[in-house]
């Protein structure tokens, strides 16, 4: 369904391209569980014992039969244009629309627009022939809508207006909580830095927002003197965009880089440049098409899990078991409602978990609420 701020706008063009991401069915997961196990457990003999991409790719690429199986049948329809990943799990195909609704037989392609946004989706479900149906596990570009954060602003708000309320009227300047009330809080010194060469981190980005390199500087020079930092991001991969900083992007590079103080950072840039694309599926197939990555990657992203098909989550599943066999770690925002307590319409309360937060292969951070910085 489409969720809430979104117009439709109508059915595009049958000629106009669309992006489908193709999910191949893997193999050698049991065994990929059980090895993920053991190099996570300090009390396994394989502990920290981690593989390359490569080695990865070996356990899980997807059988022969499943690669001839899907490949004939995009050719069977004219579809040339794909390229996949190093583990050979993913294909990534772009068509014309009138192309990917005879593939796909239920599918509509329509677009949606939310201020300058713009999405082409299907507001129908796809099926994939029988005899497919054994090679893929779901087929991405079709129904799930750019997910929002919605936390800062709403804290924000309510903070003003209490300082509104209280100085009666005129609201008091506050700058909030900085880096140094962090660092305090969390009983850190100033000799709580990356000290080593080989420690790296990384953020992520989904939605049209980036930061600016001077913005970053600049922050540093104003927060940062009490403990030592960089002031640079050193790779940006994907698209890093010109215009106005975002304050989502820039909150997120400024404190990951000022709580990992000194530590080398990257961003992953994936705004979803085409219509039909979806960022967070982007950002997972760059997981698997970089043999050197950051060891830690820190995501504020996630959907309701009850908007998500179990096949979707089933697989993000296993490309996180495919990360922490490589020793990555992925932290993800746990969101600001908690385990998401909400009443159903005409019923009772119940709970609405985050995912991927509620996945059993990342580790899900909460949030601290200052009360008195």
């Amino acid at each position: 369904s489409m969720p809430p701020g979104w117009t439709h706008i109508g059915h595009v063009s049958p000629s106009h391209e669309v992006q489908l991401t193709f999910a191949l069915r893997q193999q050698g997961m049991a065994r990929l569980a059980r090895f993920v196990d053991a190099v996570s457990d300090p009390h396994s003999p394989r502990y920290g014992q981690y593989l390359s991409l490569e080695q990865v790719r070996d356990l899980v690429q997807p059988s022969p039969a499943t690669l001839m199986a899907v490949l004939k049948w995009l050719q069977g329809h004219g579809v040339e244009n794909c390229r996949s990943v190093t583990t050979l799990d993913f294909l990534e195909c772009r068509m014309p629309v009138s192309t990917a609704e005879r593939l796909l037989p239920g599918a509509e392609f329509h677009r949606y627009m939310k201020g300058q946004h713009s999405v082409v989706r299907s507001p129908l479900p796809y099926a994939v022939p029988e005899e497919l149906a054994e090679h893929v596990d779901f087929v991405g570009g079709l129904h799930r809508f750019p997910a929002e954060r919605k936390v800062i602003s709403r804290a924000w708000a309510k903070k003003e207006m209490e300082s509104r309320q209280h100085y009666g009227g005129r609201a008091a300047f506050h700058l909030g909580v900085t880096p140094s009330i962090i660092r305090k809080r969390y009983n850190m010194t100033g000799g709580d830095i990356g000290l080593l060469p080989n420690n790296s981190q990384a953020c992520a980005q989904f939605l049209e927002q980036y930061f600016h390199q001077a913005d970053l500087a600049e922050f540093m020079q104003l927060f940062g003197s009490s403990f030592g930092h960089r002031s640079q991001v050193d790779q940006v991969v994907g698209h890093q965009g010109k215009g106005k900083a975002g304050l989502e992007a820039s909150l997120d590079v400024e404190y990951i880089m000022s709580t990992g103080a000194n530590i080398s950072t990257w961003v992953f840039s994936n705004a979803g440049r085409h219509e039909s694309q979806e960022p967070f599926l982007a950002w997972l197939l760059l997981l698997s098409n970089m043999s050197s990555l950051p060891s830690v990657h820190s995501v504020s992203y996630g959907d309701d899990e009850d908007s998500l098909s179990l096949a979707y989550m089933e697989r993000v599943n296993m490309e996180f078991m495919k990360a922490a066999a490589r020793g990555l770690t992925i932290l993800f925002a746990s969101g600001d409602d908690g385990a998401g307590c909400r009443k159903v319409p005409g019923g009772n309360h119940t709970f609405r978990p985050s995912f991927p937060a509620s996945s059993p292969y990342v580790t899900t951070v909460g949030g601290t609420s200052f009360k008195n910085p």
